[in-house]
């Protein structure tokens, strides 16, 4: 049985222009986005992961690969083990429900978010699974990550970080202070 909180539907219904269709890929989504634990354990965390990435529209770049992988079916056979450097999210229907599947992916060094129209602060929070890897991160026309999003990040070891068109970061200069002092070796651009 699937439950949706009283919560989920006043938002849903409040601030979507159509509120039926914006209900229903909300909770499309949230399904999309629906940490498996049974199949964590029967495939590992990368292709459990990498599923999940392909299956919300992202690309993830493998191990031994030049090219990112885009089809869910171009996956290597499940006895193939695989493991995902680099990820990229553009237009994609990620949200922090799926971000668990990211625990255990180890080498994840790269990751890119343009566009992703369900992405909210709780995932930028959820990255901390990938604190010890990732090394370079753009968040760019996201439009649900705000102020509280991006603080977030400041545990993280990143190296790169590029921000650009978040709409509702309301103190653009505090924040990216912050970041600054709490990411000392990071090359940061934010426009």
């Amino acid at each position: 049985m699937f439950i949706i909180s009283r919560n989920f539907l006043i938002k849903k219904l409040y601030n979507d222009k159509h509120s039926v269709q914006g209900l229903f890929e909300g909770v499309l989504n949230k399904v999309f986005n629906a940490v498996d634990e049974d199949r964590r354990m029967d495939v590992g965390p990368n292709r459990a992961c990498a599923e999940w990435l392909l299956r919300n529209g992202a690309s993830v770049k493998l191990v031994n690969q030049q090219e990112y992988l885009s089809d869910y079916n171009a996956l290597p056979k499940e006895d193939c083990p695989i493991t995902i450097i680099e990820v990229k999210a553009v237009e994609s229907s990620i949200s922090h429900y799926g971000f668990e599947n990211f625990k255990g992916c180890n080498r994840i060094s790269k990751v890119i978010f343009h566009k992703c129209n369900f992405l909210q602060n709780e995932a930028m929070q959820e990255l901390s699974y990938l604190k010890n890897s990732l090394k370079y991160l753009q968040i760019s026309s996201c439009p649900d990550i705000t102020d509280n999003g991006l603080l977030y990040l400041q545990g993280l070891k990143l190296t790169t970080l590029k921000i650009s068109n978040l709409p509702y970061v309301e103190n653009k200069d505090t924040v990216l202070d912050t970041l600054k002092a709490s990411l000392p070796n990071c090359n940061i651009s934010f426009s």
